[in-house]
């Protein structure tokens, strides 16, 4: 779960980065910008994902268990 975390994380800075217009050009007029913004949610959703699935897991596991 950690290293999902890690790369949706770099997904996310990359996309941020391709957003702003530090990394890539236009091809054929097109603004690349508009990649960036969806490659910076789809980072940002997928690390949510990741984390929420880690909390709850570690949450399970630290819960005291009830005896039958």
């Amino acid at each position: 779960m950690i290293v999902g975390m890690l790369i949706s994380a770099a997904i996310a800075a990359f996309g941020l980065l391709v957003a702003l217009g530090r990394i890539g050009h236009p091809i054929d007029a097109q603004l690349v910008s508009n990649y960036g913004w969806s490659i910076l949610i789809i980072g940002v959703a997928l690390f949510v994902l990741f984390a929420v699935r880690h909390f709850a897991r570690t949450r399970r596991a630290r819960s005291p268990r009830r005896s039958a």
